[in-house]
């Protein structure tokens, strides 16, 4: 993803799919009945870091580059 900054439609694609990730990761996280275990916090991080790459890949996406 780091190294196509400027092909901005490899960077939107990545960033729906980080959008997806991020709505299933939540949707399981929080819609299914889950044990208060030691990973869970992982998962819940692994989730808000998923969010800021996104927001990252959608300003790196559809950001005006000066050619």
């Amino acid at each position: 993803m780091w190294f196509v900054l400027k092909n901005q439609t490899y960077q939107r694609v990545f960033a729906w799919i980080n959008v997806c990730a991020v709505v299933i990761g939540f949707w399981v996280y929080y819609g299914v009945a889950h044990d208060p275990s030691g990973i869970a916090i992982w998962f819940i991080w692994l989730n808000w870091i998923n969010v800021v790459l996104a927001c990252l890949q959608f300003y790196f996406g559809y950001r005006k580059l000066n050619n």
